[in-house]
């Protein structure tokens, strides 16, 4: 009954089933998310289970969709794991047939298939385990205790980038990227960071972002500039960084099989 259960979990009928299903929910989720972001703006704040408790169960009309999602999303990672799983299985078993460099290859779509898994995992992670602490305001000089750890960061400058051209002329010497140098000290650590609106700062494991910034144009009277913060703390960010580096050893393996084989030579893996 076990071994029934686990060829029916690895089919390829239910790739494809749950993979109608889910084009089929997007598309449904397209149009309730339409003009209602804000509904689903505070996932990114209190987390996965205190939005489905609030947000989520007021709001079924247009939140039913998400949770059917996140039920097709499980089954396709487990669809993925008994599928991949097998056929790992059963390479193994044949090894002998396949030269050791062969073999490797044979491996490469396999390893992708998990780095999947344990990039959604990391996801899942984020949104149930990542707190995300009280912001902070930085001004020069000033140093501030980054919330739950001893480590402290100061602002010491200010170096936005600003807009040069001439086809835009409103832009005029406004900030199109701002740029802060960070002082992060910590005990015995010290060093420094640049914090950009598209560059947040890890240090002991929380994320610092950029939330707001002052001034925003090149020679404004504000007294001092002023970087307003977010500070997060995220134990998915490794699982990230595992399913990447695992789906990038297996594009090189995939990449090394193309080359040694030639392009009219043997199928690929």
């Amino acid at each position: 009954m076990a071994s029934l259960l686990w060829h029916k979990l690895g089919s390829i009928r239910l790739t494809v089933i749950v993979c109608l299903l889910l084009w089929g929910d997007l598309a449904w989720g397209y149009f309730c998310l339409k003009g209602r972001t804000s509904l689903f703006a505070p996932l990114n704040d209190i987390g996965l289970l205190a939005w489905m408790a609030t947000y989520g169960r007021h709001n079924p009309a247009l939140t039913a969709w998400f949770f059917i999602l996140l039920v097709l999303l499980a089954l396709l990672c487990v669809n993925t794991f008994a599928c991949t799983t097998e056929r790992v299985i059963l390479l193994v078993r044949v090894r002998e047939a396949f030269p050791g460099r062969r073999l490797v290859f044979k491996f490469a779509p396999h390893l992708m298939h998990y780095a999947l898994i344990v990039i959604l995992a990391g996801y899942l992670c984020s949104y149930l385990c990542a707190r995300v602490s009280p912001g902070f305001t930085l001004v020069p000089g000033v140093p501030v205790t980054l919330p739950g750890t001893a480590a402290r960061i100061t602002l010491e400058s200010f170096d936005p980038l600003y807009y040069r051209g001439n086809r835009l002329p409103f832009l005029d010497n406004r900030v199109i990227r701002p740029r802060a140098r960070l002082r992060l000290v910590d005990g015995d650590t010290r060093r420094t960071a640049v914090l950009s609106d598209c560059r947040p700062v890890r240090f002991r494991g929380c994320g610092i972002f950029m939330a707001d910034y002052s001034p925003k144009k090149k020679g404004s009277t504000a007294m001092r500039a002023r970087i307003d913060t977010c500070v997060r703390k995220d134990p998915g960010v490794g699982l990230y960084m595992a399913g990447i580096g695992m789906f990038t050893a297996g594009l090189i393996l995939y990449a090394g099989h193309w080359f040694w084989s030639g392009r009219n030579g043997k199928e690929l893996p």
